[in-house]
């Protein structure tokens, strides 16, 4: 079975709706990227998507990434303008992740919680 590419299914659904092949690739292009930006800014522990299921983020992954953006910021001279530089985006995507896995933990208290006022 070989995979299609989704341009080659613009024409059908824009024929099928009655609207351009454009206004299709544009909608489905700004959809797949809002996506894409969710899942990279760990926005929600849980991103479900219609058709592909739900996206769910793992505690132990995020342990082992949060402690690995540690180290390499340990290890960088942030003293020089290249270590500087190196620096920003990882300090950026680990005050992400820190924030991520405090919702992370929140929700694990709350399924706790729940569980122990239901017995």
């Amino acid at each position: 079975m070989k995979p299609k590419n989704h341009k080659y299914f613009f024409e059908d659904v824009s024929k099928e709706i009655g609207v351009h092949k454009d206004v299709v690739d544009d909608l489905v292009t700004f959809y797949y990227a809002k996506l894409r930006k969710n899942l990279s800014d760990l926005s929600d522990t849980h991103i479900n998507v219609t058709g592909l299921g739900t996206f769910i983020l793992r505690k132990k992954k995020l342990e082992k990434a949060i402690k690995r953006n540690k180290d390499i910021i340990g290890n960088l001279e942030k003293m020089t303008y290249k270590g500087f530089e190196k620096y920003i985006p990882v300090k950026k995507k680990l005050k992400q992740m820190e924030i991520a896995f405090e919702k992370l933990k929140e929700k694990i208290n709350n399924k706790k919680k729940f569980r122990n006022e239901t017995k």
